[in-house]
C-alpha cells in the first residue's frame, strides 16, 4: 500500500512530465518564465510558478508551486490558443485532477497538505518553517510580546583545579523585545539543569557572571526600557520574568544574563552519562535563534554535536532531564564551525555580541585563542520548544 507521500510525490510526478510535454508542444523553455509570460501571454506569477514546479528537484518540494485548478486551466488555454497539441494538454489536465484526487483522498484539501508537507523532514533543515513563520505572528498576538533574536552562548572548559571536571558559563540574550500588551508577564529566560547520574548541578551552584553582582542580569550589555526582572525559583531551576510595561518600538529593549559555574559536571562518561548537551527553552515568540556552543580544545569532542528540537520545555516532572524521543520535531537546523581565532561571533542581529563574549573569557580567566566553536542558527523557533546541542562523552 503506497503512502501518502508517495501517492503524492506519483501524482505531482505526472503532472510534472505532462507540462514538460506541452513546453516541450508550444517550444516554450521552463526555465525562462519571462518569456513563457510573453509568448503565452500569461500572467507572470503563474509562470514563475510553473517554473519552480518544474525545477524543483524533490516531488514534495516541488507541491507547495502547484497552480490551482483554475490557474492550471488558464495556463491550458493560452496554450491552447498557441498550437500546443490537445492530447498533451489533455494529458496535463488528467494529471490535475489525479493530483487533487489525491489531496481529497489523504488531507481533504490543499491548505492541509501544505501543512502536511511543510512538516516533513527537509533536506536542508528547514522544516516546518511555513509553519514556524505563521505561529509566530500568532504567538506575538496571542501571548502579547515578541523577540527579534534569542541568543545564547554556552562555554565549557575544564577546571583549572580539577581538569576531570567542567566549568561553565552561560550568555543569554533578548535582542529586540516588544510588548503588544501592556499587562504582558512572561518569562523571558528559564535555567534549568539535569543529570541522569545524579551529579550535583543543581540550581543552587550557578553564579552571576559578575562575582559581585546581586543578579545575573548583565547591565552593562542591555539597553532600551528595560523592565524589571523577578527571579521567580521554580522545581528543577528559576524563571526570569519581565514585569508588565509600555507597547511597542519606544519601549523596546535588550536584554542579557550572564551564569557561570565550577565543577559543574565531569568531562568523561559514568555509568549513567554517556552524553553532554546543552539547551535553549523558547519562551518568547521569536524570529530568530542564535545558539553558540563554545568549548576549549581540549574538549574538541564535543564540536561533533548533534541538534535536536523537542516539542515542549523542561518540566518539573522530568527532573532526570530524559527527553521523549516521540516528542522530537522534524526540524534539523545545521551546526556550522565558528571560523577564527579568536573566534568571530559577531553578528549583526546581536548589538555587541563579540565583546559580552570577551568579558566571558576575562571574568574566567581563559584565553580566547584556546577555544573552539560551533553555531546553530533557527528562524522561528516554535514557542514552548527547546533546542537542544548534545555531544557524546569520551572515555575515561
Amino acid at each position: 500500500m503506497l503512502t501518502m507521500e508517495r501517492e503524492c510525490e506519483e501524482a505531482v510526478g505526472r503532472l510534472r512530465a505532462a507540462l514538460i510535454s506541452l513546453y516541450d508542444s508550444v517550444g516554450a523553455d521552463p526555465a525562462s518564465p519571462l518569456d513563457v509570460s510573453r509568448s503565452l501571454l500569461v500572467n507572470k506569477t503563474l509562470s514563475y510558478n510553473m517554473a519552480k514546479l518544474l525545477q524543483q528537484s524533490n516531488g514534495l518540494n516541488a507541491i507547495p508551486h502547484v497552480p490551482g485548478t483554475s490557474a492550471i486551466e488558464r495556463f491550458l488555454s493560452a496554450a491552447t490558443t498557441a498550437g500546443a497539441d490537445k492530447a498533451v494538454v489533455e494529458e496535463v489536465r488528467n494529471a490535475q485532477k489525479k493530483f487533487e484526487q489525491v489531496i481529497s483522498e489523504h488531507v481533504g484539501d490543499r491548505a492541509t497538505l501544505d501543512l502536511v508537507i511543510d512538516g516533513l523532514a527537509a533536506p536542508d533543515g528547514n522544516a516546518l518553517e511555513q509553519s514556524r513563520k505563521r505561529a509566530f505572528q500568532g504567538n506575538s498576538g496571542i501571548y502579547g510580546v515578541q523577540a527579534a533574536a534569542n541568543v545564547m552562548s554556552c562555554f565549557l572548559a575544564p577546571n583549572h583545579d580539577n581538569p576531570d571536571q567542567l566549568d561553565m558559563v552561560m550568555l543569554r540574550g533578548l535582542v529586540g523585545v516588544r510588548r503588544l500588551r501592556p499587562t504582558v508577564r512572561v518569562p523571558i529566560f528559564r535555567l534549568r539543569q539535569w543529570s541522569s547520574s545524579g551529579q550535583a548541578v543543581g540550581e543552587a551552584q550557578w553564579k552571576p557572571l559578575e562575582s559581585d553582582a546581586p543578579s545575573p542580569f548583565l547591565q552593562q550589555f542591555s539597553s532600551g526600557d528595560v523592565p524589571e526582572i523577578d527571579a521567580v525559583e521554580v522545581p528543577g531551576g528559576v524563571d526570569y520574568v519581565v514585569r508588565p510595561g509600555p507597547i511597542g518600538n519606544k519601549a523596546a529593549f535588550d536584554c542579557f544574563f550572564g551564569e557561570s559555574i565550577h565543577c559543574g559536571a565531569s568531562r568523561f562518561v559514568s555509568n549513567e552519562d554517556k552524553t553532554g548537551e546543552f539547551g535553549v527553552t523558547i519562551t518568547v515568540p521569536t524570529e530568530r535563534l542564535i545558539f553558540d556552543l563554545i568549548v576549549h580544545r581540549d574538549l574538541d569532542f564535543a564540536m561533533d554535536a548533534k541538534t535536536f528540537v523537542y516539542a515542549y520545555f523542561f518540566t518539573q516532572k522530568d527532573e532526570l532531564g530524559e527527553w521523549d524521543e516521540s516528542s522530537e520535531l522534524p526540524i534539523q537546523p545545521h551546526g556550522a564551525m565558528l571560523s577564527g581565532s579568536p573566534l568571530a561571533v559577531a553578528t549583526a542581529r546581536v548589538p555587541r555580541y563579540a565583546e559580552a563574549n570577551r568579558m566571558v573569557y576575562d571574568r574566567q580567566g581563559w584565553s580566547p585563542r584556546d577555544f573552539v566553536g560551533r553555531r546553530v542558527e533557527l528562524n522561528y523557533p516554535p514557542l514552548g520548544s527547546t533546542v537542544v546541542q548534545r555531544f557524546d562523552l569520551p572515555e575515561r
